[in-house]
């Protein structure tokens, strides 16, 4: 398994200040999160690609700029995020992008469907043409958007992918405070790429906790060797990431 660090930590720096400030925590590999680009530079992706490359880092994921559409007339906003997204994926050679469903969770079932069916029906042959898996993540109880259970993700898979060819991004700190976790890594663990690892609220890890105990010897049982990707609140400080990272260096060696 190989630890990485979410970027959206520090998404109000600079970009070439963000990726100094995960090298200064002592990470080598990131998960580029779309929230790191500044609106006004959303369409300049070779800024970003440039100060990557500086950077010595190794983007294992990234993270899709997210809309949860709350009727059709957005969907080409979600289309114009998945594909600029995939086109920063492509800039860092991340082989991997997390997506959401983009579906608001307040949308009636047909509706829904209509949206799902739109915006992944240009944002899968895009990432095709790229190369880029895509993995869809479980959602939190508090989220806009569909998709933080078991039920809800099969049927957002049913329209988007049908043929189960997708790949599956598990949020731990979702799936504990949905309590999801068993059901949802039970299902998905055959096509299991990237795990977003925090306590509720998005709060590090300092100590293993049963629950944390439980994944991790899960992980190990069904082979995973993916990331295992820090996606820490904002408010975590540079104190307690260092502390986590060291943690984890222990935990998964």
């Amino acid at each position: 398994m190989k630890l990485s660090l979410s970027n959206g930590l520090f998404s109000k720096l600079g970009i070439k200040e963000n990726f100094a400030a995960v090298k200064e925590l002592g990470f080598k590999n990131i998960e580029f999160n779309m929230k790191s680009v500044k609106k006004e530079h959303d369409t300049d992706v070779y800024r970003e690609q440039k100060a990557f490359e500086a950077s010595g880092l190794n983007c294992l994921t990234l993270h899709s700029a997210v809309m949860h559409v709350k009727d059709p007339i957005e969907v080409h906003q979600a289309v114009y995020y998945g594909k600029i997204s995939l086109e920063c994926a492509r800039a860092l050679k991340a082989p991997l992008m997390v997506v959401h469903s983009n579906a608001s969770k307040k949308l009636s079932k047909p509706v829904r469907r209509e949206c799902l069916e739109a915006v992944f029906g240009e944002i899968v042959p895009f990432a095709t043409k790229f190369g880029i898996k895509l993995a869809l993540e479980n959602l939190s109880y508090t989220s806009t958007g569909f998709g933080k259970n078991v039920e809800q993700i099969e049927e957002v898979l049913d329209v988007i992918d049908p043929k189960r060819e997708m790949g599956f991004t598990l949020d731990f700190c979702h799936a504990l405070e949905t309590k999801e976790a068993k059901l949802l890594l039970k299902k998905y663990h055959s096509v299991l790429c990237n795990i977003h690892m925090a306590n509720k609220s998005h709060r590090p890890f300092l100590e293993e906790t049963p629950e944390l105990k439980w994944l991790i010897t899960e992980l190990k049982e069904y082979g995973y060797t993916g990331p295992i990707t820090l996606e820490l609140h904002h408010a975590t400080t540079r104190d307690e990431i260092v502390q986590t990272k060291r943690f984890f260096d222990n935990l998964l060696t």
